[in-house]
């Protein structure tokens, strides 16, 4: 049997604690790991310790953005993907509305 996949939702926001807010969820072949994150410096050094630990993938949210995503991706050695999630263009006032909320 294969090693299970071992992947990472990132999500950062100032009053998230990376220890308590944290999830995992798993199936036969991968673990979804759903971590937090509370600044740009934090997130680059989880993405140092993501690829130590055998992620291989990271998924961050669009508060990232593209330039820190690719912070982290460099951060990691250039070993483990790091996408963002952005909303489409036609969507992006809306989104802009509810986050500034």
């Amino acid at each position: 049997m294969l090693p299970k996949k071992k992947f990472a939702m990132m999500l950062m926001d100032q009053q998230y604690c990376s220890r308590k807010d944290y999830a995992v969820l798993e199936t036969q072949a991968v673990e979804t790991h759903i971590i937090t994150v509370n600044s740009p410096e934090q997130a680059i050094e989880m993405a140092k310790q993501l690829a130590a630990d055998g992620f291989g993938a990271i998924e961050v949210c669009g508060a990232f953005g593209e330039e820190l995503a690719r912070r982290m991706y460099e951060a990691t050695g250039k070993t483990v993907s790091v996408g963002y999630i952005v909303c489409p263009e036609d969507e992006k006032e809306l989104s802009d509305h509810f986050w500034a909320q």
